[in-house]
């Protein structure tokens, strides 16, 4: 389990590897929160936003680790997620939410519905900027 989880906005690799060390800062958009599965939670994502096969997205690679090795580490946000985020109005983002709660009890882990939803809600906001600014969305992972 994570404890620090920055999504942000950086306009390519090099620039999202070069805050590995102490993540992204001011120059940086960004939205922090903590304690959940990273990983899970951007495969849950892709399969509910694109209606993919979850057990296949699990079975794939996952997201790419731009820069670290454990933690921290830097990881792409794949560039179809973003995309779908971006693109993703409210009422879907609500519906979003809501079934990566079920999937997230169903697993065991407790979320926050508020704070699912302001999830959701700030890293679609984020990846629409990103796509705006034909940059990236990239997690930070401390």
């Amino acid at each position: 389990m994570s404890s620090i989880i920055k999504f942000f906005v950086a306009p390519d690799n090099a620039a999202a590897a070069s805050v590995v060390e102490s993540g992204p800062g001011p120059g940086f958009e960004s939205a922090t929160y903590g304690n959940f599965d990273v990983w899970s939670t951007l495969e849950e994502w892709e399969s509910l936003l694109m209606d993919r096969d979850l057990d296949e997205l699990i079975a794939g690679e996952g997201p790419d680790v731009v820069s670290g090795d454990d933690t921290p580490l830097v990881l792409f946000v794949p560039s179809d997620l973003t995309k779908a985020l971006a693109d993703a109005g409210g009422e879907m983002l609500g519906r979003i939410a809501e079934r990566w709660i079920e999937l997230q009890s169903e697993d065991g882990e407790a979320i926050d519905d508020d704070l699912a939803h302001e999830l959701v809600g700030e890293v679609a906001a984020l990846a629409a900027n990103a796509a705006r600014t034909k940059s990236s969305l990239y997690c930070w992972i401390c």
